[in-house]
């Protein structure tokens, strides 16, 4: 009934008139680390191209796909624009400064950004990297050699699909890098990846070890750093283990995290510091959109600018209801639309919780409740006498009157109708 109601109404209104809104430029929080909201026609100097060569052929450039700025293909916000993945199959990366080092100490980090797949996505990811800070780092080098800090995002190739959370953190045993991977959400990821719509990515990680991901400001994960994070080999493992070596990868899970504390510092909030953002990505599906990329270290600042962004997106779907009731000015026969497909379940589901029960005794020849009890009265009545036939006749008269109440009436009238109907089964509405 919904989707029939929506439809109609869509036909209803031309192209141009449909539930838009214009995009309002936001302000960069001054206290933000990084802030892009893509509001420029073109790339501004701030991102750097990566001029990375192949090993085996230092004459060809390592990342050749496009990238552009432009409108977004989901016109309800008009004006707005994003950063745009453009050539399928082929390599890109593309990367920018922050405006300052962020340094993990006693402040969380909160890292958002929203992706945006116009079309069904067959293979390829939308992660962001923080690259960790270094003399030696150069964007217009940016590869995926670059040490980065945490990856984090949506990722899907064939069936697979995965929100990344990874770490990297140096282990004081051995004085090496380790990649440390979240474990994936139990929830349902395939709609954010085929539904065509734009969806925010949110990830939050907290002095005290915890870390949290949402989608659509909607949590689909938590957990520890020191308890829910796997090796990129044990993450490998689960990935790869079928029902059966379910038991086996849990106890292998559960050795990990024993061991976990000794491999990784007391303090796993301490990762590498972070100098810039970037992205390295290889897609199979172009016109991949990315805006509103967010660094931050305070909570309220990061809850503003989703305000100021994302809640755009949701003012559009607002609109929607009032632009129901407009449409009915010009079109008074939608108004027959809203009442079919509202009106007409609602009474149905009315008639079925709560039938006129006056009407289904009449459907039955056995004597119901009142009728026997009808028939003792009148047993004792003739049992009596004149004198009890004549309280009896009283007794039926007042009967009779408290049972001519307003319901009672109206089931009259209900059957009344019902057989008006039934004799004249030619009669239109």
């Amino acid at each position: 009934m919904t989707r029939c109601l929506l439809f109609c109404f869509c036909l209803s209104l031309p192209h141009s008139s449909a539930a838009q809104i214009a995009y309002r430029r936001v302000a960069i929080p001054e206290q933000a680390y990084f802030a892009e909201p893509f509001d420029a026609a073109a790339l501004d100097r701030n991102w750097v191209l990566s001029k990375a060569v192949k090993d085996e052929q230092p004459q060809l450039l390592k990342y050749d796909g496009e990238w552009l700025i432009e409108e977004s293909r989901e016109t309800r916000l008009l004006g707005n624009r994003g950063l745009v993945l453009k050539s399928p199959g082929k390599h890109h990366a593309i990367s920018a400064y922050l405006r300052k080092t962020y340094h993990f100490t006693d402040k969380p980090l909160c890292l958002q950004y929203e992706v945006f797949f116009p079309k069904t996505v067959d293979c390829g990811g939308a992660y962001i990297k923080l690259l960790s800070h270094s003399d030696d780092l150069r964007l217009s080098w940016f590869s995926d050699a670059t040490p980065y800090t945490i990856m984090f995002g949506p990722d899907k190739c064939g069936s697979s699909h995965k929100i990344h959370f990874i770490f990297r953190h140096r282990n004081p045993a051995t004085g090496t890098f380790e990649e440390k991977h979240a474990r994936q959400p139990e929830v349902d990821l395939s709609d954010y990846f085929t539904d065509q719509r734009p969806h925010l990515y949110t990830l939050n990680v907290y002095p005290d070890h915890t870390f949290e991901i949402l989608v659509d400001l909607t949590l689909i994960n938590k957990g520890s750093l020191l308890e829910d994070m796997l090796s990129s080999q044990a993450q490998d493992q689960e990935d790869s283990a079928s029902a059966e070596h379910r038991r086996c990868a849990d106890l292998t899970r559960a050795l990990y995290k024993t061991n976990l504390k000794d491999e990784v510092s007391d303090e796993p909030f301490t990762l590498s510091s972070v100098s810039a953002v970037g992205f390295e990505l290889l897609s199979l599906t172009a016109d991949v959109m990315f805006d509103n990329i967010f660094v931050s270290d305070d909570l309220e600042v990061s809850r503003r600018w989703t305000q100021d962004t994302w809640g755009q997106r949701q003012t559009v779907r607002a609109t929607l209801q009032p632009h129901l009731l407009m449409a009915t000015v010009k079109r008074p026969w939608l108004w027959g639309v809203y009442v079919v497909t509202v009106g007409l379940p609602i009474i149905l589901f009315i008639s079925l919780m709560w039938p006129d029960k006056d009407y289904y005794y009449k459907k039955t020849d056995e004597p119901q409740a009142e009728d026997r009890q009808d028939a003792e009265e009148l047993l004792l009545t003739s049992t009596d006498g004149s004198a009890g036939r004549e309280q009896s006749r009283q007794e039926s008269a007042e009967k009779h009157r408290r049972e001519l109440t307003p319901r009672s009436r109206r089931s009259a009238s209900l059957n009344s109708l019902r057989m008006m109907f039934n004799c004249h089964g030619n009669v239109t509405m």
